[in-house]
């Protein structure tokens, strides 16, 4: 091989020249030029490995620390964070993978519940993150311990012996111990935000679900309705639940917010035990929210009332609305947010109160109110009433004739009837009868325990 004017050559080198190389030299030239491309190749991904970023990951539940039973499912609520996206999560125990969760797609913040089933013993829980770029986090961890479910011992019951007889053998009782009660919860119905209601992006609205309390335990402080899965459009993730007995049902409220882009959005949420455990039927948000669509002109509300526009403190009303036409977005203030529309609301006020529906289409709006005027709750009624007279114009009439009862002032009575058919009546007052036969009439006026009566006979005859 020779390197003759700028070229190897495939030939001998017949004589030593300054132009024609060895054969084993050109081969260790080429080797020196491989190892230089696969060095500047191997410096290139290391670069690319340093700057790329790598997402984070945090454990916002159990909490370090927390004890579980044999068995328990061990909720693991994590968030983890990456520019470019979150594709899946790993939870591992002392090391160990024991399940993956992918994203539905790649998201910036991504929050997930991953349950693992208790074995007895002390134990590490952690998670790790990877993005878009395969990267993968620091791991997030947490010590917890699990106690394991003691075994019924047997009890030994010796027998008395027989004068003669060999001793017996002691025989062996099982004891059981107390079952302990079982928490379960079942979906009832969604009190607000049915399946599929529509709200305008970044509009706030409040979802409340009945649930039942299924389960032997009562749901007490502790207990929360958590997120586990989907779009949580709130960033109170863990809502309070109310204490609840076993067959009882629960209104657990949650307020949130609609997101900005358009789509369909549903949110999973499940019931919560003390100690991090998962238990019941899940239960769903969906909503969608529309591509904004250029809104012109002013909203038309069909209607705006009130089941009673004057109440007595405590008790409750109801708010009815029509359609909302022409508009982008629909709100009732006083706490209630957005509404679907037609749409119905009860509440309670405990001061007179003004609602105001507004309807909004760009920047125009158009407005219904409706005032509740709450009356203090009436005084207890304490003594006796006073009646102050009951009468009738004739006491004597002939068959098919008519006479008036008439009844004046009855003061200090929460209430005040006459019989035969009359009922409750305002006092004073008057009131036409025919009765057939000889009848006598009863006013009764009552205060609390205490009550009066009167009464008037009225003889029918030839």
């Amino acid at each position: 091989m020779c390197y003759t004017h700028g070229r190897l050559t495939q030939r001998a080198c017949a004589s030593p020249s300054p132009h024609c190389l060895p054969q084993e030299e050109i081969v260790k030239v080429r080797l020196l030029l491989a190892l230089v491309v696969c060095h500047l190749l191997i410096l290139h991904l290391t670069a690319c490995n340093l700057f790329a970023g790598k997402p984070t990951i945090i454990i916002a539940a159990p909490p370090s620390g927390s004890q579980f039973r044999e068995n328990e499912e061990v909720a693991v609520q994590s968030t983890s964070t990456d520019s470019s996206g979150i594709t899946r999560v790993e939870l591992l125990v002392d090391g160990a993978v024991v399940r993956t969760d992918p994203s539905p797609s790649p998201q910036v913040s991504f929050t997930l519940i991953q349950t693992w089933k208790a074995t007895p013993g002390t134990h590490t829980i952690s998670v790790r993150a990877y993005n878009t770029s395969g990267a993968v986090s620091d791991p997030a961890a947490v010590a917890i311990s699990v106690a394991q479910v003691a075994v019924p011992v047997p009890a030994a019951t010796a027998l008395a012996p027989q004068p003669g007889a060999p001793t017996p053998v002691p025989t062996a009782t099982a004891t059981t111990a107390p079952a302990a009660c079982t928490n379960d919860a079942q979906f009832d119905r969604d009190v607000t935000v049915p399946d599929g209601t529509t709200f305008a992006a970044g509009q706030t609205f409040e979802k409340t679900w009945r649930l039942r309390n299924s389960g032997t335990c009562a749901w007490g402080t502790g207990y929360q309705l958590v997120f586990v899965g989907g779009t949580a459009m709130t960033t109170n993730t863990a809502a309070t639940v109310p204490a609840t007995a076993s067959g009882a049902t629960a209104d657990i409220k949650v307020p949130m917010t609609a997101p900005n882009a358009p789509g369909a959005y549903t949110g999973t949420w499940q019931m919560r035990t003390p100690s991090g455990t998962l238990f019941g039927n899940r239960v769903m948000v969906v909503i969608a929210v529309p591509s904004a669509p250029v809104c012109t002109g002013t909203p038309n509300i069909a209607s705006f009332s009130a089941s009673a526009t004057t109440i007595t403190a405590g008790t409750a009303v109801t708010l009815n609305w029509g359609a909302v036409v022409g508009a982008e977005s629909a709100e009732i203030d006083q706490g209630i947010g957005g509404v679907e529309t037609p749409g119905s609301r009860v509440v309670n006020p405990t001061t007179t109160t003004t609602y105001t529906l507004t309807a909004k289409c760009g920047a125009n709006t158009r407005t219904a109110k409706v005032t509740i005027t709450v009356n203090p709750a009436p005084v207890a009624c304490s003594g006796a009433p006073l009646v102050t007279s009951f009468f009738a114009a004739n006491t004597k009439i002939k068959p098919g004739e008519a006479t008036t009862l008439n009844w004046g002032a009855v003061n200090n009575a929460d209430s005040v009837e006459i019989d035969q058919g009359i009922g409750g009546v305002a006092t004073p007052g008057s009131a036409s009868v025919s009765p057939t036969t000889t009848t006598t009439y009863t006013l009764t006026a009552k205060c609390g325990t205490s009550t009066v009566t009167r009464q008037v006979k009225i003889e029918v005859g030839p």
